[in-house]
Parts: C-alpha cells; sequence; structure tokens
C-alpha cells in the first residue's frame, strides 16, 4: 500500500541564503518543524538542487551575491514542477511586495515574504499555508481572430452586448450596466473581446464598432428602462474616436431610443491618449452639459492622468481590478485605492471598482467610500434576456444578489 503522505515527507524546504549564519539558523528552524531542508549559497547551487531534489517550498534570501533572486524565479517560473516560494529578506515592504508581483507574474506561487529576523512561528505558518500550493501558471494569450472571419461576424450581428450589472455598495442596489462586446460564435461558443477588438481597430472599424455597441446598447437600455428606469448603461469609447461627429451621434441615439442622457455614461478607455485639444474638450463637456456621465476608465494603469480629471468634467472615475484584486493583501494597492476614492468624493466624482470577486473585497472597498462596484461577486457580463431575469430576481431581493447567495445547500 502506498503511503499517501510519503512524497510530503520526502520533499524538502529549499533554502538560498548566502550568509552561513542566517543559512544555518534556517535549516535548524526548518529541521524543528519536521522538515528537510536543504541548503544553498549560491543561484548554481540552488538550479542544481531543483534539478536533482523533490523541492515543494523555496525559502529565498532576496540579496545574494552571485546572482539575483530575480533569476532563481526566472528558473522556477520556467520550471513545469509546482513550487511555492517564501522570501525572506531585509529590505523594505514596497520591495518584497514588488518582487511578489514579478514572482506571480511569471507563475510562482507566493507563499508569503518574511522580513528578517525570521520569526520561528511566521515561517511556521506560512510553510503550512505553502506546502499544498499549486503554483499559478499563466495561461498563453489567445490568439487574434482572424480579419476576414471578424468581418463576417461584424456584418452578420454577431458581435453583441453583454451587460454587467454595478451595484451601490452602501445599499446593494443595481445602478447600472457595462457593456461588453461578445462574440457569439458557432465554432467557439462565446468570444471575448481581447480576441478581437484589436483586430477591428486594425481595419480601421473602430468608429463603426463603436457606433453598433452604442446603438445596441441604448436600444436594450430603452427596454429594461420600461421596469428599470434606475438602471443605466456604460459604453466603452476609444479617446481618438471622440471629435464633433461622435458628439453628434451619440445625440442621435438617444433621441432615437427615447433613452434620457442621465441613463448614459460613456467610459474614455485607457488604449490610446486623451487628446488635449480644445475641440474635444468642448465636446466632452457639451455632452456632460446635456447630463451624459463621463467615466475615466481603469484610471492609474493607462494614458489617464489628473491632467485629464482637471481638463474634463469626468462624473466617474473606474478603479481598475489591478488595484481592486490586490487590496486585501497588498498595502500599497490599498493605500492607492483609499487615496483615490478619498481623492474623488472631494471632487464630487463616483468611484466604480472593477472586478470585485469576493466579499471581503467589497467590504473593504465599502468602508473606504466607493460608490459602486461590479464583478463576478455578483454576475458576469450577461445576455440581454438574462440581465432582465437578473434584475428580476435583484427586484424580489431588494438587492443585487450575490454568487454565494444564490447557490443551494
Amino acid at each position: 500500500m502506498i503511503d499517501a503522505h510519503a512524497s510530503e515527507r520526502e520533499s524538502a524546504v529549499l533554502i538560498i541564503e548566502d550568509d552561513p549564519v542566517q543559512r544555518g539558523i534556517m535549516e535548524a528552524m526548518v529541521r524543528k518543524l519536521g522538515m528537510r531542508g536543504l541548503p544553498a549559497a549560491t543561484v548554481s547551487e540552488a538550479r542544481a538542487h531543483l534539478q536533482n531534489d523533490d523541492v515543494r517550498m523555496v525559502l529565498l534570501d532576496l540579496r545574494l551575491q552571485d546572482g539575483t533572486s530575480l533569476d532563481v524565479l526566472h528558473s522556477l517560473g520556467n520550471d513545469t514542477v509546482p513550487r511555492s516560494v517564501i522570501l525572506a529578506s531585509g529590505c523594505d515592504e514596497r520591495t518584497r511586495n514588488a518582487v511578489s508581483r514579478i514572482a506571480e507574474a511569471r507563475g510562482v506561487h507566493v507563499a508569503g515574504s518574511l522580513r528578517k529576523p525570521i520569526c520561528e512561528d511566521s515561517l511556521a505558518a506560512l510553510l503550512r499555508a505553502g506546502r499544498g500550493a499549486v503554483a499559478v501558471r499563466q495561461p498563453a494569450a489567445d490568439e487574434p481572430c482572424d480579419p476576414d472571419d471578424v468581418t463576417f461576424a461584424l456584418a452578420g450581428g454577431r458581435i453583441v452586448p453583454y451587460f454587467q450589472p454595478q451595484v451601490s455598495l452602501s445599499t446593494g442596489r443595481v445602478v447600472g450596466v457595462e457593456a461588453l462586446a461578445r462574440w457569439q460564435s458557432d465554432a467557439h461558443s462565446t468570444i471575448g473581446p481581447e480576441r478581437f477588438v484589436s483586430v477591428i481597430e486594425s481595419m480601421g472599424q473602430a468608429r463603426a464598432f463603436t457606433a453598433l455597441m452604442l446603438k445596441a446598447s441604448l436600444a436594450a437600455c430603452a427596454r429594461w428602462r420600461r421596469r428599470f428606469p434606475e438602471v443605466s448603461v456604460a459604453v466603452n469609447v476609444p479617446p481618438s474616436l471622440v471629435d464633433a461627429a461622435f458628439g453628434d451621434l451619440v445625440r442621435s441615439c438617444l433621441h432615437e431610443y427615447a433613452v434620457p442622457p442621465s441613463a448614459l455614461v460613456l467610459e474614455l478607455t485607457e488604449g490610446s491618449p486623451l487628446s488635449d485639444s480644445v475641440a474635444v474638450g468642448n465636446v466632452l463637456t457639451g455632452l456632460r452639459i446635456d447630463g451624459v456621465g463621463l467615466a475615466i476608465d481603469d484610471f492609474g494603469t493607462g494614458y489617464s492622468s489628473m491632467l485629464s480629471l482637471l481638463r474634463i468634467p469626468f462624473s466617474e472615475m473606474k478603479l481598475d481590478r489591478a488595484f481592486v484584486g490586490c487590496a486585501l493583501h497588498d498595502a500599497d494597492s490599498a493605500r492607492i485605492l483609499s487615496a483615490l476614492i478619498a481623492m474623488s468624493r472631494d471632487m464630487g466624482v463616483t468611484t466604480v471598482a472593477e472586478g470585485i470577486e469576493c466579499v471581503e473585497v467589497r467590504d473593504r472597498l465599502a468602508a473606504y467610500g466607493c460608490s459602486t462596484g461590479q464583478g463576478w461577486l455578483w454576475s458576469a457580463a450577461l445576455k440581454e434576456a438574462a440581465l432582465h431575469a437578473w434584475l428580476d430576481d435583484a427586484a424580489q431581493a431588494g438587492c443585487a444578489p450575490t454568487v454565494a447567495s444564490t447557490v443551494q445547500h
């Protein structure tokens, strides 16, 4: 009979530390915890152990004389064996966090980081937490779709808006949705925008595509407003398209579908810089005077700047998932979120946090004063018919249902 715990006992903790005193202390701690330690004083020794020994945990000092911890992380990221890393260093917390982000971007699981001198109890907790963890490998990016297929999809009406709900963090009520493009493909079910939007832009069809999304989104909004008049719709707009003709298109569509300007939010996406021309400012300010909402998307991660907030009367700031997803375990992300929310509140700008996936993150953002959230905690992006059913459920419950609350036990 095979011992189910044999591999766990035989696997070792690789201790990469070039100071002999520190290395001995760490090895003694690991041995005291009932685990086998493999000491390595150099990067080359560490690579030899990784190649020849069953190593599932790595205790890594960030400062090595013959190389850097980043060299070791590169080797781990290229390896097929799932391992967890504990970072140990006298470096400040922000530097250790930066190394953690680099590791995770390479698919290396980081169980945690410790500041020297290492506390035995803290090391024990991280060793236990990381022992059963599996490295998170980043999937290869999906290949862009063929331009001819995209042209056919556009002409055939296969690229349509799906709608992801946006929920007030103070009341739990649905306040709006964001329109997100999806390609309904026979061969691949539903294709996300990361595979076709860049192709559309390279084909010079961004203006036609944006007009399609605007019209379809407002038509859908007009239908759900018969029962849910408080639910607005946000449509993504590349800044490069903002000109007088675009302003006329927005007004024409609002009139055609009998949707009030206050029910539409235009999200200026981060793929290109917002022109600082007076003409662009006139167009956006004119739409804002009409009552259309303006959102600066993914603030702080792309081309957006404080100057944009000063020049354009934005009514919303979208907080990127890059910050939101790290709010609980990355102190710097939490500080940035808190500062952005406080600044927006002082400016009278609503904040919308994207990528909320758990109640804990929702509660943290609500405590910071964030206005609105969207993400898988409540729902993925939905077809229009599915959105109507979801809104019915939310109305009956008196608030937006979370995914956890809809699971039947």
